[in-house]
């Protein structure tokens, strides 16, 4: 059986074509109840908390591209990093 991959930006391009896993951060909205008056009545709160979505998507060289190239201002105005920490493992007895 063959299985073909294709650019998931223009279908028909079927050449080179790699997977690609990429992050975008955002802000979730968070809402809760502040501190309390003494008289039944509290404040309303909202925070916004850092978040990450991650997405995959299949490119060939085009479209990789054009990734590129919007993505240039943030990179050259960015540091490099490396990978993010991996999550804490919890410890069991």
């Amino acid at each position: 059986m063959k299985v073909e991959v294709y650019d998931d930006l223009d279908p028909t391009v079927t050449e080179d074509v790699h997977l690609h896993t990429f992050s975008v951060p955002g802000m979730d909205v968070r809402a809760g109840s502040g501190k309390s008056d003494g008289d039944g009545s509290g404040d309303f709160e909202t925070r916004l908390i850092p978040s990450v979505q991650y997405y995959e998507i299949e490119l060939g060289p085009d479209s990789l591209n054009k990734l590129h190239d919007a993505l240039k201002p943030f990179i050259a105005a960015a540091r490099e990093c490396g990978p993010p920490p991996k999550g804490r493992k919890i410890r069991t007895k």
